[in-house]
């Protein structure tokens, strides 16, 4: 629990970033809504953090008296109001009041003056009121892209303290009471009491960790890196802090950047949600880039990927390629046709007035499989598509679907005399059958958001506008 928490709240301070030199791939704006949820989390951590903590042993004297307290431990802390306040070029101010706290502990004394020598023992119970507390987190960046959190300034202060003795001698307490109440009251309040301790441990030990966990690239698949890395130190303003990463896809072989640059994100003042994230079309089309530099657009349509029979050339009973395109046919009789598909440029998508679109143009080459296994070259088409897909966002990942896949062909190239009528409608069906559940296949898959598994978006809003995908979302800690 103590773990997640603080990945929780490492997570809200890792999207931090700003006087960037290009434009971002990714944004994202997180409102003091966020962040003071965060740290209302964070604070029932560490109520059951600090329950429990031993206090060292400690000794002192007044006047006659000498003691030892031991075995001190808290056993109540009341959580806090709290309220979070962005600083200027530093990070976040993170201050509480009202806290109550008690300490029980065992306690022995001696008192000597004079021939008159008393010892004894016993239990005692501390209560302190009125903690405030106040802590600094510095949040930036090292040399990687990497996020950075550590705890610049810890202060506490007590109001009051009172102590309760149990078993001695009653007299005796007043003569060292008010000193014990002192030195109790120090440590818990103060830069280095048990309060200052257990937050300064929370950032620079907890957060670090789960910082150093949290990946700023992300595995596409299996030959594409996404990189969420910041462009910049952080920015903040009264009520938000927004970040820029580089939100660009490269091939994992060989991580070389596109050579295009993002185009400039939708401007949005709302901060009414917890959470904004801007996407680019930038990500998509530096994905598409290295998909067509490194050949993965392209694939061979063969008779196992369709019905039965629909790529055969000779079909007594049913409709084949053979039957609607008669040359085939007769010229390559008793076989089947491989499409060969590859694209002939780089894939574009182009988002703006609430639709998504991807363009697309290629070469479908048509080849007879011989009775040795061989291949015939039959002819070439060139086809342009132009497909629009819906997008919507669910357990933290962008999904896309297909709307429209039309697809328009002409004769490039042909060893036979062929219809474009009937090519057309041979491609458009196998495209239906073959080239559509594809893609489906693909954006059911997910495009995944820079999140940790125990934050969940609730009060979602999609909205598409120009080269620009926003989501505006609230966030649940699930813990």
């Amino acid at each position: 629990m103590q773990s997640e928490c603080v990945c929780l709240l490492t997570w809200f301070y890792l999207f931090l970033t700003p006087t960037y030199c290009k434009t971002p791939g990714l944004q994202t704006r997180i409102t003091d809504k966020a962040l003071n949820y965060a740290t209302n989390v964070a604070l029932d951590v560490l109520s059951q953090q600090v329950k429990g903590q031993r206090i060292p042993d400690q000794h002192g004297s007044s006047g006659a008296v000498t003691f030892d307290i031991s075995s001190m431990k808290v056993n109540e802390f009341t959580k806090p109001s709290s309220k979070v306040s962005l600083l200027h070029s530093v990070g976040l101010s993170w201050a509480t009041t009202g806290t109550r706290l008690a300490i029980h502990g065992n306690f022995k004394y001696k008192y000597k003056k004079g021939i008159i020598k008393i010892s004894d023992s016993g239990t005692f119970d501390l209560k302190t009121s009125n903690i405030n507390f106040n802590i600094k987190i510095k949040i930036g960046m090292d040399s990687s892209g990497r996020p950075t959190m550590q705890a610049v300034g810890c202060s506490c202060s007590v109001g009051s303290a009172s102590i309760k003795f149990h078993g001695g001698a009653a007299w005796i307490y007043n003569l060292f009471s008010g000193v014990l109440e002192g030195k109790l009251k120090n440590m818990v309040g103060g830069g280095n009491g048990v309060l200052c301790k257990q937050l300064n441990n929370l950032v620079n030990v907890n957060g670090k960790r789960s910082l150093q966990k949290l990946p700023v690239t992300v595995k596409l698949a299996k030959w594409f890196l996404l990189d969420y890395r910041f462009l910049s130190q952080p920015s903040f303003q009264s009520t938000f802090m927004e970040t820029y990463h580089k939100g660009e896809v490269y091939w994992n072989a060989d991580p070389v950047e596109a050579p295009f640059a993002a185009p400039p994100l939708l401007k949005y003042p709302d901060t009414s949600r917890m959470m904004y994230i801007w996407l680019s079309d930038f990500l998509f089309n530096s994905m598409s880039y290295n998909a067509f530099k490194y050949n993965r657009l392209q694939y061979n349509v063969t008779k196992k990927d369709l019905p039965s029979g629909v790529l055969n050339t000779t079909c007594p009973k049913s409709n084949c390629i053979g039957k609607m395109i008669k040359p085939i046919g007769t010229k390559f009789p008793n076989t089947t046709i491989m499409l060969y598909m590859k694209s002939t440029s780089m894939p574009n998508m182009t988002v703006q007035n609430g639709s998504t679109v991807v363009n697309a143009v290629g070469d479908i080459l048509f080849f007879a499989e011989q009775p040795n296994g061989k291949y015939t070259y039959i002819l070439t088409l060139s086809a342009t598509m132009s497909t629009t897909i819906s997008l919507t966002i669910q357990k933290e990942k962008v999904f896309a679907k297909v709307l429209r896949l039309p697809i328009d062909v002409k004769v490039k190239e042909s060893n036979i005399p062929v219809s474009a009528v009937a090519l057309n409608f041979i491609v458009k069906g196998i495209v239906s059958v073959f080239v559509e559940p594809k893609l489906n296949d693909l954006g059911q898959a997910g495009f995944p958001l820079p999140v940790i598994s125990s934050i969940h978006f609730v009060n979602t809003k999609l909205t598409v506008a120009q080269d620009t995908l926003l989501i505006a979302t609230d966030l649940k800690y699930s813990g």
